[in-house]
This record gives C-alpha cells, structure tokens and sequence, in this order.
C-alpha cells in the first residue's frame, strides 16, 4: 500500500486503531510491572496499584466497613426470650407487640422470627391474628 493510494476514510480508521493499540500496551506495561513487583517482593507497590485500581471502580480509598456498634447476641438467645415469655403468659398467649416490647426488638423481627424459625421449632401456635402461645402438650 503506497501513501499516496491512502484515501482519509481509510487513514482515519488506521489513526484509531492506532490509538487503541497504544493504549492496550500501555495496559499490557502496567500489569508487566505489577507482575515484576510481585515477583521480585515489591509486594507494597503491587498493593498500592490494586487499591488504587479498587477506587476506581467506585469505591472510595481508604473506606472500610462500617461495623456494628453492639455484638451479636448469642445463638438462640431469642428463641430463650421468647418462650419465657410465652410460657410466662400461659394459655391465654402473648401478642407480638408485649413479645417485641419485653424484648427489645422490632415488632417485624418477631413476626420474621415466629413464620421463619417459630415455624420450624413447631413449639408454638397462633391463637388469634398476631397472639401466640405455646402448643398444649400432647397426651
């Protein structure tokens, strides 16, 4: 192909993929020298280069993740709550109000709690729209 058969619509298409050949080896260079910090214990500047990668794409530098405030309650702790009050309450039952306010959790997390896992412990029954009780034993 001689330069002067070279027509603008063909030399445009030649400058962008020219472009984009430049930049791919620049991003071919960048992760040669990632691979050569790696490689040669430079392991501080390949970290720097991945976070700085990370903040890209939208994450903030430096942020970390807000941890709750208060522990996590033991395992079973509520299901314990909840049927000593239950059985405090006796035949009559407890609403899911005096539940959640005796424990100190929301309304909707008893709800979640007695459709979820209530369901599957099969200790207690609904009596009445939002009242539970503790199922008579059977004889």
């Amino acid at each position: 192909m001689k330069l002067a058969d070279i027509n603008t619509k063909t030399l445009s298409a030649l400058l962008s993929l020219t472009k984009k050949k430049e930049t791919l080896l620049a991003k071919v260079e960048a992760v040669e020298k990632q691979i050569s910090a790696l490689a040669s214990g430079e392991t501080r500047e390949a970290i720097r280069v991945l976070r700085a990668k990370k903040a890209k794409r939208g994450r903030k530098a430096g942020a970390k993740r807000a941890k709750s405030t208060r522990p996590r309650a033991p395992k079973g702790q509520l299901k314990e709550q909840i049927t000593s009050i239950l059985n405090a309450a006796g035949e009559a039952g407890a609403s899911v109000k005096e539940i959640a306010a005796q424990v100190g959790k929301p309304i909707q997390h008893i709800y979640v709690w007695f459709s979820s896992t209530g369901k599957k412990l099969g200790h207690f029954e609904k009596t009445d729209a939002g009242k539970y009780r503790n199922k008579p034993a059977q004889q």
